[in-house]
């Protein structure tokens, strides 16, 4: 019954911040390939900081509004 808890605590951990994961991760993912080139060069550990912070701010976004578009 444990492992159910567990399980179900994921489920809805995901379900809830599952667009906030999405844009953080995969937009930016694919905003730091395009960033190669950037004038905005906030940098840790040579990972460049804003184009994750944008995508991170596009899911936020999109968790408020409901929908992406």
């Amino acid at each position: 019954m444990h492992m159910q808890h567990i399980l179900e605590s994921i489920s809805n951990h995901i379900e809830s911040w599952g667009m906030i994961w999405f844009g953080l991760i995969f937009l930016g993912s694919i905003f730091n390939e395009f960033s190669l080139l950037n004038l905005i060069n906030i940098s840790l550990i040579n990972i460049n900081l804003f184009p994750y912070l944008l995508g991170l701010t596009i899911g936020i976004i999109a968790k408020l509004r409901g929908r992406w578009i």
